[in-house]
């Protein structure tokens, strides 16, 4: 049961230790946030780990601010920051905490439960989702996990797994510092989207790529052989071509914000990456660009679609379904649906140019890149 929502930088005192010595403060945050403000039966909220567990409690001003606990065996949990604190980086830190004790007795992961709600704030700390999503106590959890081997140790792994390290490579391994993981990381993160970008930004980048493009929506999709029949087959062609069109000249407003993001990382998010998973720059670019993508791709795709007779009367239609629960709600209108297939056609071809420099990083074009990426092949 974890609970954060941050993203400040206040001066607080962060405390670790036993229940015994910080359960008072600690369980008086988990009451309120936990029991009084989101309903959980008090009887589950305290549990025998309680006594065998590390716990974090960040003291703002002398007073409680926010709580964490970290298990023997590496989950984190109860995760609570005071509802006139957050959005300040107190879950943060004491998150970052909990973590540093992990690493110090030799943790190798870290496992959570999160409230869906703030599946985001965990992706931001390099944790990635582990399975779907279940209900604890009522409410919408995500296991979630993090990697805390550092890049050398976790890259020497990597290669002795893959047929053995020559002492060569161990030291270029030793010589890759926190400011090259990010400098490389930066470059291959800007390279890898423009290169997404300029290919479905243009003419046919969606409409002749079989992986992208975008069919119907399952509305029109379920009654299209009764349209062809009724003579509403050119209606449907030309429906299909204007929602690729709109998503190709939608697509090029994403290069700014998406290196924007990339100039944002920090050397916490590269080492995160790097040592996460397959699509872990992928998920990086979807935690920090789609919710201001799909403001930007919106206008542009309406303009494009909403000239068609077709296309207005489908959204009055799935209007209706998706208020029965019929439609997704991102089904529920055509600008809509092309505006979120616009953006996953953008994150396949992230993913794709990421697998493509992860398995030959020499082609990409930067010795920064070759050193690190090429060290951990």
């Amino acid at each position: 049961m974890n609970r954060s929502d941050d993203h400040g930088e206040p001066e607080i005192e962060l405390r670790t230790g036993t229940w015994a010595q910080l359960g008072e403060a600690a369980g008086a945050l988990r009451l309120a946030v936990f029991v009084r403000e989101q309903g959980i039966p008090a009887a589950l909220e305290y549990d025998a780990w309680d006594a065998r567990s590390v716990h974090c409690v960040a003291y703002l001003d002398d007073e409680p601010a926010a709580t964490g606990r970290l298990l023997p065996d590496g989950r984190i949990g109860r995760m609570a920051v005071r509802a006139d604190q957050r959005g300040r980086g107190i879950g943060r830190r004491v998150l970052e905490a909990l973590l540093a004790v992990a690493r110090e007795r030799g943790d190798r992961s870290v496992e959570l439960s999160a409230q869906t709600q703030v599946e985001a704030f965990y992706r931001a700390q390099g944790f990635v989702p582990v399975g779907e999503p279940y209900e604890e106590v009522g409410i919408p959890h995500l296991k979630m996990r993090r990697s805390l081997l550092a890049l050398a140790a976790w890259a020497g792994a990597a290669a002795i797994a893959g047929g053995g390290a020559s002492p060569a490579r161990a030291g270029a391994l030793d010589a890759v510092s926190s400011a090259d993981a990010t400098s490389a990381l930066r470059a291959t993160l800007e390279r890898g989207a423009g290169q997404a970008v300029a290919r479905l930004g243009k003419p046919g980048g969606f409409l002749d790529d079989p992986k992208v493009r975008i069919p119907l929506p399952d509305g029109l999709r379920q009654a299209e052989g009764l349209l062809r029949a009724t003579g509403r087959g050119r209606d449907l062609d030309e429906l299909v071509t204007s929602m690729n069109r709109a998503a190709e000249q939608a697509v090029p407003q994403a290069k700014q914000l998406l290196v924007a993001a990339v100039k944002s990382m920090s050397v916490s998010d590269a080492k995160a990456i790097l040592t996460g998973g397959d699509d872990s720059v992928t998920q990086f670019f979807k935690s920090h660009t789609q919710a201001p993508l799909t403001e930007r791709f919106l206008p542009i795709v309406t303009q494009q679609v909403s000239r068609l007779g077709l296309a207005k009367r489908y959204n009055a239609l799935a209007g209706q379904a998706s208020k029965l629960g019929l439609l997704k709600e991102r089904d529920a209108s055509v600008e809509r649906y092309v505006t979120s297939r616009a953006l996953d056609g953008l994150y396949l071809m992230i993913a794709e140019e990421e697998r493509a420099i992860r398995r030959d990083p020499l082609k990409a074009g930067s010795k920064v890149i070759e050193r690190v990426f090429g060290a951990l092949r």
